[in-house]
């Protein structure tokens, strides 16, 4: 196991991708955090299955991530020293068009998914660049690449994310701390439903039609798993990935080159 004895904060833990990408980093030896907004309850049997497939320790915080006392609240019950590696896989999803967003939606928005990663990144970075390893990374999106209509705040925050991963790793370059994000196109998660949703509107085709579109509208024909987002995870935090930082890897089936 190439991650043995190393500890993984993972946001967005009940998640479909957060949950599996925990998975992963416990099965490659690492034991784990996992940070939602869920009560403990409701991710006690993915505790359970972790630890009983990893033998790994797990450790599970209820947290809102839009607020940053309940992240510093977090981080009081837990040393900042004992995160080796950092995902933060939590995210959400607004769908209107600008001059119908609230101001709040977007501040939620951007809340979520660039200020919460900011605010972890601030809290463990130190201690990553003094013991002289981290692994730092942000799951974006190819939104944070390409954009299209009604996901202004979604877009903005994504590609707000890998300006953030570049900055930390530049930040971070000579001190054995690498920061890297991954953008992922259509998951078939229920993270991606109302997107889907939202373009069954627009077309005025059936759900399972508008689906095989968006499939069929990658050159591989393939949606993304949350297995593979995983994959890439362990191999950015295992030695083969040491040398790589700053990027943001598209895990899209061509979408961003088609």
């Amino acid at each position: 196991m190439e991650l043995q004895g190393r500890t993984a904060l993972v946001t967005g833990f009940a998640g479909a991708i957060g949950s599996v990408i925990a998975t992963s980093l416990a099965n490659a030896g690492c034991d784990v955090i996992g940070v939602d907004k869920v009560k403990h309850d409701i991710v006690r049997m993915s505790i359970d299955e972790i630890k009983a497939e990893s033998k790994r320790n797990v450790k599970y915080f209820q947290c809102d991530l839009i607020n940053k006392e309940d992240i510093h609240k977090v981080f009081q019950d837990l040393k900042s020293g004992d995160v080796d590696i950092l995902v933060n896989a939590a995210g959400r999803l607004s769908i209107n068009k600008i001059e119908d967003l609230s101001d709040d939606v977007w501040d939620e928005d951007i809340g979520l998914n660039l200020t919460a990663p900011f605010v972890l990144i601030k809290l463990v970075i130190g201690l990553m660049k003094d013991k002289g390893w981290g692994r730092i990374i942000n799951i974006s999106s190819i939104m944070g690449i390409k954009a299209t209509g009604s996901i202004s705040s979604y877009i903005a925050s994504k590609t707000g994310l890998i300006g953030l991963t570049r900055a930390v790793a530049v930040e971070c370059a000579d001190k054995g701390v690498t920061c890297n994000a991954i953008c992922p196109t259509v998951v078939d998660t229920p993270f991606n439903k109302s997107f889907l949703e939202h373009l069954q509107t627009a077309t005025g085709k059936s759900y399972e039609e508008t689906k095989e579109a968006a499939r069929q509208s990658h050159p591989t024909k393939q949606f993304t798993t949350p297995e593979q987002i995983a994959d890439l995870v362990v191999f950015l935090c295992s030695p083969a990935g040491q040398n790589i930082t700053g990027t943001a890897i598209p895990i899209d089936g061509g979408v961003t080159i088609a």
